[in-house]
């Protein structure tokens, strides 16, 4: 029998447990106001060669959400205190890690990788949400196999989200930790950075990133240019997925094309120029959108031409 001293302690428990929970993707001994669990992380890596894990902050992932205009020039991952630049990786932000820079023709090397995620939270729970996005809601690349091709959404069980949430939280939290000096990218040693360790990279691919992804969400650079995506001279391209976790909360935005929790939504496409320039393309809409809007300008066109003559 259990006595109230014995259910004392398990109440306890359960709900030290139950707030450990609630925090674990609460940046640890955070000093960065600027940055926010749920922003935009892009990182860098590079396989078998001496440059180390370089992250930059894109802010909040929710902005790129259903955007239906470009935004160009979003960031520089050249310039800066700490940069994917020749030999600038050398001492940063947070401290002097081991290993040099990336090579100055950084953007032809195969061996360099480059990915993209974000998360709010790893909570269970499916009564709430933030700016539309429940908590579990995940943002994760893939790599654009060609400028006119897109790559496969991302679809995923949900018995796996929480995992997926936590690994990506676990990486991404660590620009809560940077100094106030350095308010949007992080440098880190291989001993203390998680982009190596949720996205392991091997000389011919990659393999699963967050315990969930097979074959990795990064892309790797090459000789050449990747090709023109809006306008810019894209070096590489990233396509940018959201995932809901569930539908239920009541203001959650469902993108379109969306019917089950687990199956990713296409954003549209990060690319990086030779200058290092960063900048997203939204998405072009469907011919059936177009379809739709065209009725709907005739629509209203023809609305304010009887008020007109009325």
């Amino acid at each position: 029998m259990k006595t109230n001293s014995t259910k004392l302690r398990q109440k306890t428990a359960a709900l030290l447990m139950l707030a450990m929970t609630a925090f674990a993707l609460t940046p640890a001994k955070a000093v960065n106001a600027n940055y926010a669990a749920g922003n935009l992380v892009l990182y860098f890596q590079q396989y078998g060669g001496p440059a180390i894990p370089f992250m930059i902050d894109l802010g909040p992932a929710t902005a790129y959400r259903d955007a239906t205009a470009n935004i160009l020039n979003i960031a520089n991952v050249v310039s800066g205190p700490s940069s994917v630049a020749n030999g600038s990786l050398t001492g940063s932000s947070s401290g002097s890690p081991t290993g040099g820079g990336f090579a100055a023709n950084w953007f032809d090397d195969p061996t360099v990788y480059c990915g993209l995620a974000a998360v709010r939270s790893n909570s269970s729970g499916t009564t709430t949400q933030v700016n539309g996005d429940p908590s579990r809601t995940i943002y994760v690349s893939a790599a654009r196999p060609a400028v006119g091709t897109q790559s496969n959404a991302w679809s995923i069980s949900t018995g796996t989200m929480t995992t997926a949430a936590t690994n990506i939280g676990q990486m991404a939290n660590r620009l809560g930790s940077i100094p106030a000096s350095n308010t949007d990218r992080l440098l880190e040693g291989t001993s203390t950075s998680f982009v190596d360790n949720q996205n392991p990279p091997f000389g011919t691919g990659q393999g699963t990133a967050y315990a969930t992804f097979a074959g990795g969400v990064q892309s790797n650079f090459g000789t050449g240019t990747f090709g023109t995506l809006g306008g810019v001279a894209a070096e590489s391209a990233l396509d940018l997925y959201r995932i809901l976790a569930t539908t239920n909360p009541s203001g959650t935005v469902i993108s379109e094309g969306v019917t089950n929790p687990g199956d990713g939504s296409y954003e549209g496409t990060f690319v990086i120029d030779n200058t290092g320039s960063v900048s997203f393309i939204a998405p072009v809409p469907e011919p059936a959108t177009f379809t739709l809007l065209a009725a709907s300008a005739v629509l209203g066109l023809t609305r304010r031409r009887r008020t007109r003559h009325a």
